[in-house]
């Protein structure tokens, strides 16, 4: 749900439909929206907004019924409220006044930490569940989960410094790898942010495909870790292929869905690795008892 609110965020945000209900929470001063495209498709995210919550309710009381004593499993949901209610607060504000630069990296930042926080439960969960000795800690000072760590920030950074280079109008906001489409980037802020940017978004895509290539070569005996690991670096490739594509053709809003579905994958499937990468390292370092 978490990710699927993330992927209707950004379906909003690239069919530029942000003040399709230009009032909250009804729209149009009614209950449900007219039957007109941008305004049933802003709503259907703040429906998704809305059914998010009480299953993040659910999992964060389960998992304090059942796993309180996990904290990996039981802390996170119960975060997740929080940053959630963050997104819904800076979504009413955003349709009610429009959100600042800093406002808007804060909302972008909330949802991926949203996301982030309810893959880490499930992976952590999943895992006790098959080996239920695993320690409660995770621990990152292998040369592997290192990497896992500073290729998650640097995706961190490209995803929510996109709101803070775009101009006016400019689809460089969505959640996404910076485009190279002249007519996108033209209104733009010019000079040092945007090429400070373009160069973090190399760093992470370059992270992205060595902690792939690392993953394979060092961790192949462990599959619950180089799987995700795997599957970031395909998705990486799947949305410079798609940057290809938007550069090689004229603009299409389904290319842009697609490359927004895949970096939220990309999102989530590198904080599995990152918690997996961390749960490996404290099992093969805690002391057999």
């Amino acid at each position: 749900m978490t990710g699927l609110l993330i992927i209707l965020g950004g379906v909003v945000c690239v069919t530029t439909n942000g003040k399709g209900c230009p009032d909250w929470p009804g729209c149009y001063g009614h209950i449900l929206p007219p039957l007109q495209m941008d305004a049933v498709i802003e709503f259907t995210h703040r429906v998704i907004a809305a059914l998010t919550a009480p299953v993040l309710i659910g999992a964060a009381v389960a998992g304090w019924g059942k796993t309180r004593t996990i904290r990996w499993i039981s802390r996170p949901p119960i975060l997740a409220i929080v940053f959630l209610a963050a997104v819904v607060a800076f979504g009413a504000t955003a349709v009610v006044y429009g959100l600042p630069p800093a406002l808007a990296v804060a909302d972008v930042g909330s949802a991926l930490i949203v996301l982030a926080l309810m893959v880490t439960a499930a992976a952590v969960a999943s895992v006790r569940r098959r080996i239920p000795a695993l320690p409660d800690r995770l621990s990152f000072r292998r040369p592997f989960a290192r990497l896992s760590l500073a290729t998650l920030a640097s995706v961190f950074l490209v995803l929510v410094s996109g709101v803070v280079v775009a101009g006016k109008g400019s689809l460089t906001r969505c959640l996404g790898w910076p485009l190279l489409v002249g007519r996108l980037i033209s209104s733009d802020v010019p000079g040092w942010p945007s090429v400070a940017r373009a160069l973090i978004a190399t760093l992470a895509g370059l992270l992205v495909l060595a902690l792939a290539a690392q993953a394979w070569r060092t961790q192949r005996q462990q599959p619950l870790l180089v799987w995700p690991a795997l599957a970031a670096g395909l998705l990486f490739l799947i949305e410079a292929g798609l940057q290809v594509l938007l550069l090689a053709s004229d603009l299409t809003v389904w290319l842009l869905l697609v490359s927004v579905t895949a970096v939220t994958c990309l999102w989530a499937a590198l904080v599995a690795v990152v918690v997996l990468a961390g749960l490996t390292e404290a099992a093969d370092t805690t002391p057999a008892r």
